[in-house]
């Protein structure tokens, strides 16, 4: 029995490891659009707020398969209106064209072309 729990642990570890080596950080994202868009230091501070109550949010959702997935979506489309709200025109042009990107090379993804 204690063998057992023992492995479940490891793999559960191994998987949650695997799990946050797929998704950047929010300070890994908000580095990236400071890069992208020039952002100043006062709005990077505040993507970073905002990307850190999203991730917060999304941590707590309990419901799975499409309706997690409608959760998710409702929570990233706040998030990206609530960081449109702190943008110049300039920086808004360029934050839509990341968000226009094909699904794993946008908002989330590193841009490897960059």
């Amino acid at each position: 029995m204690k063998n057992l729990l023992v492995a479940i642990v490891i793999v559960f570890s191994i998987t949650a490891l695997a799990a946050a080596q797929n998704m950047p950080s929010v300070q890994d994202r908000v580095e990236r659009l400071k890069n992208r868009l020039s952002l100043t230091a006062q709005q990077a501070t505040q993507v970073n707020s905002i990307l850190t109550a999203a991730q917060d949010s999304a941590r707590t959702i309990t419901v799975t398969g499409s309706d997690r997935r409608k959760a998710m979506r409702q929570i990233m489309t706040k998030a990206h209106s609530d960081i449109m709200k702190i943008l110049t025109d300039t920086q808004k042009a360029e934050f839509e064209k990341i968000l226009a990107q094909p699904r794993g090379r946008g908002f989330n993804r590193p841009n490897r072309n960059n």
